[in-house]
Formats: C-alpha cells, structure tokens, sequence
C-alpha cells in the first residue's frame, strides 16, 4: 500500500494569516489515510507546528515528527501575512511547483547546542501536543559528534520519541554512517533507486522526500525513463495527466524502495487531495508493481 506509507510534509504550510486553510487541508491528508506529518521549527515561517497541533485533534493514530537544529524565524504571523499578500499580488504558482521541495532560506545556520536543542524541543512539544520522531535538521557529517548524539538521545528520551536526521541533501554513506542503524534517515532518494530495482539496500528506517522532483529530472533527460512515465500515466485514474504523472512516480518509488516512506508536500489543497485520491486507487487496483514494471532497469 502507498497512501499509508506517505508522509506529509509541511514545509510550505503556513498558519498565521492563512491557518484555517492550512489546518484543514492538513486534516484533509490525514482523513484520505495519511498516517505520518512532518515538521520542524522553520517550517510554515515558523507556524507550522502550530498548524499541525490544531489538525492533530481527532487524529490520535498520526505519528509526529519535529525537527532540532533549525532556528525558529521572528514574527512568524507577518511573515505569513507578507507571504500570503506576495501571493495575490504575484503570478499564481504552478500545480507542480506546489510539489517541488523548499528550502528554508531564513534565518539561516543552525545551533546544535544542547541548551538551544532544547528550549526548541519545549516549543515544539507545547505546539504539537506529542513527538513520535525527533531528528537532526540538516545536519552534516561534520557536525556529528559523539556530544551531539548524546544530546539528541537525551532530549528525545525526554518526550518518548525515536531518532534519527533529516537532510535536504541525497542519501550520503558519510552521514549515514555517523548514526546508529536503528535511527531513522530522511534524505532524498538517489537517481538510482528510481531507475533500477536493485538499489543497494539501507537497513535503517528510511524516508525520502523529492520523489518527485528527482522522477521529473530524470524524465527530463532520459528517454526511457520518460515513455516509461506516459505509459504509467494510462493506467492510473485521476482527474488529469498531471496528477496522474505525480502518482506514478509515487508509484515507482514505493515500489522500488518498498521499505522506505515516502514524503508527499504541497500547499495546493485540491492538487494534494487528487493525488491522494489517484495513489487510493491504486492501492485499491493493486497495480503498484504493473506501473513499477513500464520503467526498464537501468543504471543509476
């Protein structure tokens, strides 16, 4: 199954002047059979944990997951507004870009400290209500030491949740190394395990994010791999070929990674609830494996 192997990400949910929205098209995920949300302290202009906390109410079977490292941005409610404004007053975005990942671009660096770590921990637990997953937000191999580890064991004790990082980056064996096989990875995939089934395998719990910023590359670049995409796009019932090529790739990834969950982002409520409803009915055909098939094997 896919829907419920999704995790939703929030990075560009955003409270303050758009919360309602916000919430409701996050309880929405949760009610189409999303069973994971992720968050951090940037995210959303710094609101997003409080959006998530609100659409939690009712949803006791969601695992949550918060983010240490990441500074939280200043007037977070007129940031949002600011955005919200840029928004009406900008060229509308693209159903697609709503799905591409983003970047925190401010305030920028990260403090790894414990007494940062963990001032930013009570924040999060006070907006969300519970933590089930507690990772390192783009941290780099360098940064891992011993103390850090230490830390992170400590303040995740501290609130019952597991462990683990988050990077924006692909999946580095450098970093990967420096955590203990039962932490968890989130990471975006290598082009490899999207263009072969037989990726090398990663025994920690894994999540990857930019399924589909990676998939639309490669079909940018490889012919196989792109009429391998518009066949997929046939067998999938959805409401237009956009949505149906964002599910196929969801598709082929959960496929190919049959262990990994995978990241699903976008402030485009209608797009986000298609596309869920498009990878329901995959599951519900259980075709997943036909779809994975189109794509020929080849190296990454």
């Amino acid at each position: 199954m896919i829907v419920s192997r999704l995790v939703l990400g929030t990075a560009r949910i955003a409270g303050g002047a758009s919360e309602a929205a916000a919430v409701a098209l996050v309880q929405s995920a949760f009610d189409s059979g999303v069973c994971y949300v992720d968050a951090a302290p940037s995210y959303g202009s710094g609101t997003a944990e409080v959006v998530v906390g609100q659409a939690l109410a009712g949803h006791p079977q969601i695992a949550v997951t918060t983010k240490l490292g990441s500074a939280r941005p200043g007037q977070p409610w007129l940031r949002t507004f600011a955005r919200k404004l840029k928004r009406l007053a900008g060229p509308a975005s693209t159903p697609l870009a709503e799905f591409a990942p983003t970047r925190i671009e401010w305030p920028s660096g990260s403090d790894f400290t414990i007494a940062a770590m963990a001032q930013s921990l009570e924040i999060s637990r006070e907006r969300l209500g519970r933590i089930d997953l507690l990772l390192l937000h783009d941290v780099s191999a360098s940064e891992v030491t011993a103390a850090l580890l230490e830390s992170l064991t400590t303040l995740r004790h501290s609130v019952g949740a597991l462990g683990g990082y988050a990077s924006y980056a692909q999946w580095d064996p450098v970093l990967d190394q420096c955590f203990e096989p039962e932490m968890t990875a989130q990471c975006a995939p290598q082009p490899g395990w999207l263009l072969s089934s037989t990726a090398p395998p990663i025994k920690r719990p894994l999540r990857l994010h930019s399924v589909v910023k990676i998939g639309l590359a490669l079909a940018e670049i490889n012919p196989l791999f792109a009429n391998a995409l518009q066949q997929a796009e046939r067998l999938i019932p959805a409401r237009d070929p956009l949505t149906a090529r964002l599910a196929a790739l969801y598709a082929l990834a959960a496929n190919r990674r049959p262990a990994a969950s995978l990241l699903i982002t976008s402030s485009h409520r209608a797009r986000l609830d298609a596309v869920l409803a498009a990878l329901t009915a995959i599951d519900n055909a259980g075709n997943a494996a036909e779809i994975a098939a189109l794509f020929p094997d080849q190296a990454g």
